[in-house]
């Protein structure tokens, strides 16, 4: 009912009363005008009603226009959107477009370290200094679809130049793969990237237990090769093959140059790998890493491995030789413990040659959320002049891992050689040994991590 009719209808209320005052005479005069009062508060209440109405009406409007500005401006952003690219943070940045098929994820590693050697009959005796450890852009995703993926990284690391200058901070290449999934556990990868050897160097640098990987592995490990893989993997077994230029290293005596890093480097005819790996408990996802946090689930793994090269007739010392090894290992995570150990083998057929050997065992536990105190054990027997016991390492790690955020962590570690070395290990703070007879070398490290 509209203003305009409700007050009609009151005057013509009002009206008669009047009316019926006027033939009621004076008695009545009284009973008129308190009618009249009550008719006027029902007019200004009326009026009163009406008004906020109205005001509603109002208000409504102004609604409808905000809402129609916030639509328009929906529709510009999808717009945008439809001919842009997506882009934020989902453990780590990234880039990706609205339908999903092309995806680029950007990370890194910086890593600065101190270091105080102590070394007898070695000069000076104590060494120390800073440097960076494993510092890098990583750049990975999908292109065209899911499941053609790729993954590029450049390692900032010291590096000398052909005239023998020393650069720090200059780019290498690591990985620098293409992978296809096929779907139902299946994929080929091609390019250079880790071989399916030692488990230590396929775990990443930034999520080891300590500052970086152990001696032994250091000795042994693959580095990055060149060739082709093909992977599988199950909810129970995964296994890859490999095929490629060379995976060890040379570090092994007898086997120096094994691995290639252009196609006609002729140090081998061929290099063949393989990794199978049985899951006990938990998801693959848990061994992507050494550490593992308070309330994270368990699980259990084992792995075996091995590699087979053999060398071109004018390879050095491999000539038409063969060089071979395996190795296993077993790594329980217990949701804020851990545990790892392995063992390593090499041999060859080269007539008075060394069959170098190790194994190491480490651990970590958190005494709190954010602390974690580890230690491991070091063998290594490169099987070279055994008298004088410099081709031996037998040496023990302790330290602790302060997660300051789920990106940064700061690490303390002690390590010392209880046998006399002659290898440097720099990265992880020895130094070879003077004499023989030298025993004792130790290395108090610092390092702070960061992640993104």
């Amino acid at each position: 009912m509209s203003l305009t009719t409700r007050f009609g209808l009151v005057a013509g209320t009002t009206a008669l009363a009047i009316a019926g005052t006027a033939f009621g005479g004076a008695e009545s005069d009284n009973d008129a005008l308190s009618q009249i009062a009550e008719l006027k508060q029902e007019l200004a209440e009326l009026k009163q009603q009406d008004s906020q109405a109205w005001l509603t009406e109002e208000r409504a409007s102004e609604i409808r226009g905000i809402v129609q500005d916030v639509l328009a401006d929906a529709d510009t952003r999808t717009s945008f959107q439809n001919s842009g690219a997506m882009a934020g943070w989902n453990k780590g940045f990234f880039l990706a477009s609205p339908d999903g098929n092309f995806r680029l994820n950007v990370g890194g590693l910086m890593q600065t370290r101190f270091t105080l050697n102590n070394a007898k009959d070695t000069s000076p005796d104590n060494l120390y200094g800073f440097d960076m450890g494993s510092t890098y852009l990583d750049f990975s995703g999908h292109v065209v679809d899911p499941s053609w993926q790729f993954h590029v990284r450049g390692n900032f690391a010291q590096q000398t130049t052909d005239d023998g200058a020393t650069l720090n901070g200059a780019m290498g290449l690591t990985f620098a793969s293409i992978t296809k999934d096929f779907g139902d556990g299946f994929g080929i990868t091609a390019g250079q990237f880790r071989g399916p050897w030692l488990r230590e160097t396929l775990v990443d640098d930034g999520y080891q237990l300590g500052m970086n990987r152990s001696i032994v592995d250091s000795y042994f490990t693959q580095g990055f090769d060149q060739g082709i893989q093909l992977n599988y993997a199950s909810d129970a077994f995964r296994y890859n093959v490999f095929l490629g230029n060379g995976v060890l290293q040379g570090n092994q005596p007898g086997l120096t140059g094994t691995q290639n890093t252009t196609w006609n480097n002729v140090n081998t005819k061929y290099s063949l790998a393989g990794r199978f790996e049985y899951k006990i408990s938990g998801d693959w996802g848990i061994f992507d890493d050494f550490t593992s946090f308070k309330g994270e689930e368990g699980g259990m793994m084992v792995g075996l491995a091995g590699v087979y090269e053999t060398g071109n007739s004018n390879a050095g010392a491999l000539n038409n030789n063969s060089a071979y090894g395996f190795t296993g290992d077993f790594s329980w995570e217990m949701g804020g413990a851990n545990l790892f150990a392995s063992f390593i083998w090499i041999g060859n057929n080269i007539d008075g040659s060394d069959n170098p050997w190790a194994f190491n065992i480490q651990g970590g536990y958190f005494v709190s959320d954010d602390i974690e105190i580890f230690g491991r054990y070091d063998w290594l027997d490169t099987d070279v002049d055994p008298a004088t016991e410099t081709s031996r390492f037998n040496g023990i790690t302790v330290g602790a891992n302060y997660f300051m955020t789920a990106n940064v962590k700061a690490t303390v570690e002690w390590g010392m050689n209880l046998k006399s070395f002659a290898t440097d290990n720099l990265s992880q703070g020895f130094r070879a040994d003077a004499t023989p007879n030298s025993t004792d070398q130790w290395a108090l490290r610092a390092q702070l991590q960061l992640m993104f």
